[in-house]
């Protein structure tokens, strides 16, 4: 019965386990104090002005999560990363989401002769390929006055 319970407890925290988080900074220019990521802004386009400090990435995998779960995990991150740095604006310069579930059918056959007798087999397989279970962004940490 312990084992069950442990077994369940196991599975269950598997399935709605934690999201894999992931980021990191190459510094391009001039590094700050730190900030709060709440105080780091997204930008799609550039502001007027602005000094460029780092290139940002980050990461957020799982697979049983929505995407927009997914997206708001790698927001957090990329606006950590910048704000360890100093920066209060990140460039978003690419967004990758998972891939599209897909359905795989194959077919195939096969013959076997052995000592005079022959045998045929048939078969046809499908699968699902809930394709890449990650949400990557990247950007630039910039300062703007």
């Amino acid at each position: 019965m312990i084992k069950n319970i442990f077994f369940l407890t196991l599975l269950v925290s598997n399935l709605i386990g934690c999201t894999i988080i992931d980021g990191n900074s190459i510094v391009t220019g001039n590094a700050r104090s730190s900030l709060s990521y709440n105080e780091v802004r997204i930008y799609r386009v550039a502001p007027a002005e602005f000094e460029e400090i780092a290139m940002v990435s980050s990461s957020a995998g799982h697979d049983f999560k929505k995407n927009s779960s997914l997206m708001n995990s790698a927001i957090h991150r990329i606006k950590e990363e910048a704000a360890i740095l100093g920066a209060n604006g990140v460039i978003l310069t690419q967004i990758d989401e998972r891939d599209s579930p897909s359905v795989i059918t194959s077919y195939g056959s096969a013959t076997a002769v052995s000592g005079g007798s022959t045998g045929y087999a048939t078969g046809i397989t499908s699968s699902v390929n809930r394709g890449d279970a990650y949400t990557r962004l990247r950007g630039i940490a910039i300062y703007t006055p």
